[in-house]
């Protein structure tokens, strides 16, 4: 397993923005610019549009339908929410999620927010294929709002987040945020492993389910680093079903303010039972609350102790 520090802070320089201006996306617009105003970080709004030869062929005038987006940016960009909040904008061509990968490294972006309605139409930056390729893939955490999220209100602070895990590494990497998180905001943290059934080890297989359960839960206690400043007692759950996601999220549907998961960089070719596979794409479609994913994030950046 590997090792879990507990960074006092997280740290947003440059948070990115994806939008194709449809009202379902501008839902995370209000995270995006309350989180660039709290961490005193540079809000990057980028729109992508279609390779030429297809934005050419839908458009009856092409010109004229780039003047549409440059102006949609403006006014977007030039509202009152954008006051005191340090702005750039970016209008990229080609394909969506590769596009937005590369703005990730060539401005250090340290966080993607993206909000969206569902599946809907080609170009668009809806659940899908593109927003699933974004989480799995950016070297930095997504944080996406979807179509039933609905709690987490903008007043500067996270009350009950969850951070769910199936020990694996990719599940891991995600933990430091959620330190991190329920740390700044004094949140209550939950740690929650679920799965289809119960990982049996060779040096462990109890007969007792009560004995077995509370095996998993000292497995969640011990994630949590001895630095760590949390202002409540974590409170540590262990639930086996059939359908891991649905789990997850309807327990979110109870208190939580934000899930924390790790996803597998790429999507995997066979279904598997753990996060990581089709449990993460399920809860960021049907999660009421914004979800925290993070994928390949080769560069996890923390503010200094």
């Amino acid at each position: 397993m590997p090792t879990i520090t507990a960074p006092t802070r997280i740290k947003l320089h440059n948070i990115l923005f994806a939008t194709d201006f449809s009202s379902a996306e501008q839902a995370g617009l209000p995270h995006a610019i309350d989180l660039a105003r709290r961490y005193g970080g540079v809000l990057y709004t980028a729109h992508v549009l279609p390779h030429w030869q297809f934005f050419e062929a839908a458009q009856t005038n092409p010109e004229e339908a780039r003047l549409l987006v440059n102006q949609q940016m403006h006014d977007l960009t030039s509202s009152a929410s954008f006051r005191d909040v340090e702005h750039k904008e970016l209008i990229e061509q080609g394909e969506v999620a590769e596009e937005l990968l590369k703005l990730v490294h060539k401005h250090a972006i340290d966080l993607i927010v993206i909000g969206t309605g569902g599946r809907t139409g080609p170009g668009k930056m809806l659940l899908g294929s593109v927003a699933e390729s974004v989480f799995r893939n950016a070297e930095c955490p997504v944080l996406t709002i979807g179509p039933h999220a609905t709690r987490w209100g903008i007043d500067g602070n996270l009350r009950h987040i969850l951070f769910a895990t199936d020990f694996r590494r990719e599940s891991l990497r995600a933990l430091p945020y959620a330190l991190s998180l329920a740390e700044e905001n004094r949140a209550r943290l939950t740690l929650w492993y679920a799965s289809q059934f119960p990982l049996t080890l060779p040096e462990f297989r109890p007969e007792d389910p009560r004995e077995r359960l509370t095996y998993w839960k000292n497995r969640l206690r011990a994630l949590i680093p001895k630095e760590t400043q949390l202002w409540h007692e974590p409170e540590y759950l262990v639930q086996f079903g059939t359908h891991p996601g649905e789990m997850i999220v309807k327990f979110a549907e109870q208190s939580v303010d934000m899930i924390v998961l790790g996803a597998k960089r790429k999507r995997p070719t066979v279904w598997t039972k753990h996060l990581g596979a089709g449990v993460a794409y399920k809860v960021v479609c049907e999660a009421p609350c914004p979800v925290l994913t993070v994928g390949a994030a080769r560069h996890l950046r923390f503010a200094p102790q």
